[in-house]
């Protein structure tokens, strides 16, 4: 009888405790939340991996939740003199600043800013009637004004941010080109900073502005005019590899600052809110300290987590503050034009000068590509891969992009546009152009005719298989030789094998960048087909039925793999016939791939080609695929991986259309319109009344 009255007791404390407790430790977990997505928020810019986004997307749901969650309990919180727990006013007001979000990720993805822009409009304004309710409601001779409206006027602020970041994104997803639309183009004020900062050490900044202008106008799929094209052609073009793609660093920057935080152009009310709201925060802590020494409203433990929170608004402001001082619209400004300066020049250049020495190394996007090998994989035993998919996804590892593989990409780029002019070209000399992915590197190597089967008249995906396929059992095979490339970690090969493990994680992880269809199984085809293959030459005795959830769940030993693949090159007639009988009716592209690595490797045996004279050919031809698939990807999709930390294919997809490799750069010859102005005035002219009917018509 007495353990049951103790454990009532005992049940009875845990409530009183929690009642007492639960929304001080809401409050708590809601600033901790703020910080978080505010120190990490930042770091997506710069970070892949599904690891720092599923923790980020948890963050940003919770925040939310929480701070709501708790403005509901304030809002039945009792105030009266019978109350021990008397709850400051101003807890309310703090919630809407952390509704309000940081500045680092107001919003999360583009898709859910349209989505949302209508649900936050509602929102503010339920929440600051919840807010004046709970004002109302606790109102008593003891509640701190001087505390209440600056937070209130904080949180309305921050929260009124929020919705206009939405309503940006919102009009931005919303824009179509419209037929003699007026487009925003690149103004001589836009230019001038560029010569007056010539020797400045962030003249990139202003160039990469520039960039971005265009930017702006090729992403609303609207089309560059001449102008604009011939101007960052030359800006580009003479820049050297590793130069031109810093430039698209910063350039992406940009627009990351303007679509997913609220750091943007430098403006007057954009400086009155921020001191507003900076001011304001500071102004409560304040008041808070002076009213609280003469006046002991609350209880101890209140005192300490109003002074946490409001500390914690104190510094995320300051956060804020420091991000906007130190980020590239603000370098830009301070760097602009003096009559930009406000008629104090000297000062401001100084202002800039020290800002620029204390700017670390900036990082704009993560300089890396995802890596996801087809034979690789099947060896893959790493417990995380196996266990947790959804952690990882289908990579292998990530590698940084070089400047040996920067220096390829930029040479084949202007190499292609070296056959492109736009005064004398037309249209559909470009679109050809641009449908290359592989067939002009072979045709300067003059292989055309023996490897043009593998990239002409089949589909990109099975092309982009049937290369990845032959490119790594080259590699199996050179790698094992005394002469490897391997070993002497020589950037040809490198290169080659970085660019197509590439091509296959964007292929698997990002489907949508390559314009992959949902019901497209050729991957998975030749997966299983590879798989199958494999159990059976190490599985010989065993029966030959398998399920495919069996066949899945296998592992194979790295030494089995490689050894399969070194007997197609010792004994091809043998191995082909195999897999060509295992793969009847199946749309895999495993049998492609290794007739191609057969002939690839005749190159050396039967016409006499060096093994550099091979991988360059083989790097050439993944460096048309990349231009491939980076000039027909979506400029929504190349937006939406700005996002995850970027990819290296909307670096080379903006890299050509500042080239003028790109269908919205239209040359100045269009034959359709001269074709269709001929034909026209031949119709006129045949069409034309004689004289006698226009008397005969004019007597009628």
């Amino acid at each position: 009888m007495s353990s049951k009255i103790d454990l009532a007791h005992l049940s009875q404390d845990i409530v009183e405790l929690w009642n007492e407790w639960q929304i001080r430790s809401l409050m708590l977990l809601s600033l901790l939340l703020q910080i978080l997505l505010t120190i990490f928020g930042e770091r997506r810019k710069c970070t892949n991996g599904r690891l720092l986004g599923t923790f980020l997307w948890v963050a940003y749901l919770s925040a939310d939740w929480v701070a709501t969650f708790s403005l509901g309990i304030l809002a039945r919180s009792e105030a009266d003199a019978a109350n021990p727990n008397l709850i400051p006013v101003f807890w309310a007001p703090i919630l809407l600043v952390h509704l309000g979000g940081p500045g680092t990720i107001p919003v999360y993805s583009m898709d859910q800013a349209s989505k949302l822009l209508i649900a936050r409009l509602l929102q503010l304004v339920t929440r600051v009637g919840v807010a004046c309710y709970v004002l109302f409601r606790l109102w008593n001779n003891n509640v701190i004004t001087s505390v209440f409206i600056p937070i209130f006027v904080s949180g309305i602020i921050k929260y009124g941010e929020r919705i206009w970041v939405l309503t940006r994104i919102h009009v931005y997803n919303n824009v179509s080109p419209q037929p003699f639309a007026e487009v925003h183009r690149i103004k001589i004020k836009d230019i001038l900073p560029c010569y007056k900062n010539a020797r400045s050490k962030v003249i990139y900044l202003h160039e990469a502005h520039i960039l971005y202008k265009t930017f702006q106008i090729l992403s609303k799929n609207f089309d560059l005019v001449r102008l604009d094209q011939k101007f960052t052609y030359d800006l580009v073009s003479k820049k050297e590899a590793e130069e031109a793609f810093h430039l698209i660093e910063v350039e992406l920057g940009f627009k990351y600052d303007r679509l997913y935080s609220k750091v943007t152009t430098i403006s007057r009310s954009r400086v009155i809110l921020r001191s507003t709201t900076f001011l304001s925060s500071i102004s409560a802590l304040v008041s808070f300290s002076i009213m609280t020494r003469s006046n002991s409203v609350y209880s101890k433990n209140d005192k300490i987590i109003s002074y946490v929170l409001l500390s914690g608004v104190v510094c995320l402001e300051t956060c804020s503050i420091i991000m906007h001082l130190f980020s590239d619209w603000t370098m830009i400004w301070l760097t602009s034009t003096s009559e930009r300066a406000g008629g104090i020049p000297r000062g401001i250049n100084c202002l800039s000068l020290l800002l620029t020495s204390c700017r670390k190394r900036k990082r704009w996007w993560s300089g890396s590509m995802g890596q996801h090998n087809l034979i690789s994989a099947q060896s893959n035993n790493k417990l995380l891969k196996k266990y947790f998919p959804w952690i990882i996804g289908n990579i292998d590892s990530r590698k940084k992009v070089g400047k040996d593989l920067k220096e390829l990409i930029f040479k084949q780029v202007k190499d292609k546009r070296s056959r492109y002019d736009p005064d004398t070209s037309d249209f559909t000399f470009l679109k050809n152009l641009l449908k290359e992915r592989g067939s002009e590197a072979l045709q300067s190597k003059g292989c055309i005719g023996k490897f043009g089967w593998s990239v002409d008249g089949v589909e990109f995906i099975h092309s982009l298989l049937t290369w990845h396929i032959a490119t790594h059992v080259c590699y199996l095979y050179d790698s094992d030789q005394k002469n490897g490339f391997h070993k002497k970690r020589k950037s040809v090969i490198l290169n080659s094998t970085l660019l197509s493990d590439y091509m296959l994680y964007l292929l698997v992880n990002c489907p949508t960048m390559l314009a992959r269809e949902p019901s497209e199984t050729r991957y998975d085809d030749t997966r299983i087909h590879l798989r199958r293959l494999l159990f059976w030459n190490t599985h010989k005795e065993v029966k030959l039925n398998i399920s495919l959830e069996e066949l899945n769940a296998l592992s194979f030993e790295e030494a089995e793999v490689k050894a399969f693949f070194k007997e197609l090159l010792q004994s091809p007639f043998t191995v082909l016939k195999e897999i060509e009988e295992q793969g009847k009716g199946e749309m895999s592209a495993l049998l492609d791939g290794c007739m191609l690595a057969v002939s690839l490797q005749s190159l050396e045996r039967r016409d006499g080609w060096s093994n550099d004279e091979k991988w360059e050919m083989i790097s050439e031809v993944w460096v048309d695929m990349l231009m491939y698939a980076a000039s027909h990807c979506g400029w929504k999709q190349h937006i939406h991986a700005l996002a995850r930390g970027g990819e290296l294919l909307t670096h080379v997809c903006l890299l050509m259309a500042h080239l003028g490799l790109s269908k919205q750069c239209r040359p100045g010859i269009n034959e359709q319109l001269a074709d269709r102005s001929r034909w026209l005035g031949c119709i006129l002219e045949s069409e034309k009344p004689s004289s006698l009917g226009l008397r005969y018509i004019s007597v009628e």
